[in-house]
């Protein structure tokens, strides 16, 4: 790899899971700095600017805080498989990566909601469940298309942003019968060479 590559990590972070796994399906190093979110400014790592929050990916003078920009930025790294982000196919992958991206922001809302009191809370499920009936039905049109993926071939960075929105949100109760294709597609996912699951998170889907 052309730099050392820094991940400023906080676990329970969906954000930071949509990366720890890009990072690993794709074979990259890295370093990762542990990062506690709950903790004050003056007690997290060092390196962590003002104003910052993982994920944080730094390489050489590279900072980024996206997970759909530190995908393209993994895809392009030298010994990266070019399927990652194949030219060929590269305005759809980069197309689905940007609606993954937003649905992942929507997913991790609705979790912040449910999740983040001491009662349990019914987050606004509209805006995902319109997302994931996208996606079903693009994976269904798909499906009978004879593709197994989101935008190209083989899996892209695209399908690992849209794998997270999807796979987390069984701890919001999505019925997942209502989405078979998006169950195949998920369990293709999981058998990838690099696979890892988020912790607290039921490994199926």
């Amino acid at each position: 790899m052309s730099a050392a590559m820094v991940l400023y990590d906080w676990t329970p972070d969906v954000c930071c899971y949509a990366v720890r796994l890009g990072l690993s399906l794709m074979g990259i190093t890295y370093e990762v700095r542990a990062v506690d979110m709950d903790l004050p400014m003056a007690q997290r790592p060092a390196g962590l600017r003002p104003g910052e929050m993982p994920p944080l990916l730094v390489a050489g003078g590279v900072r980024l805080s996206r997970p759909g920009a530190i995908m393209q930025f993994i895809a392009h790294q030298p010994g990266v498989a070019r399927a990652w982000l194949d030219p060929a196919h590269e305005w759809a992958i980069l197309d689905w990566l940007d609606f993954g991206a937003a649905a992942l922001d929507t997913m991790a809302a609705a979790r912040d909601i449910a999740f983040g009191t001491t009662l349990p809370v019914l987050p606004p499920m509209g805006a995902l469940a319109a997302a994931l009936r996208r996606m079903e039905d693009h994976m269904s049109a798909r499906a009978m298309e004879g593709h197994d993926w989101f935008a190209s071939p083989a899996a892209s960075i695209a399908d690992v942003v849209l794998f997270v929105t999807f796979a987390l949100t069984v701890d919001l109760g999505v019925e997942r019968d209502t989405c078979p294709a998006l169950r195949r597609w998920a369990r293709r996912m999981r058998g990838l060479p690099g696979f890892m699951v988020m912790p607290g998170v039921p490994d199926y889907a």
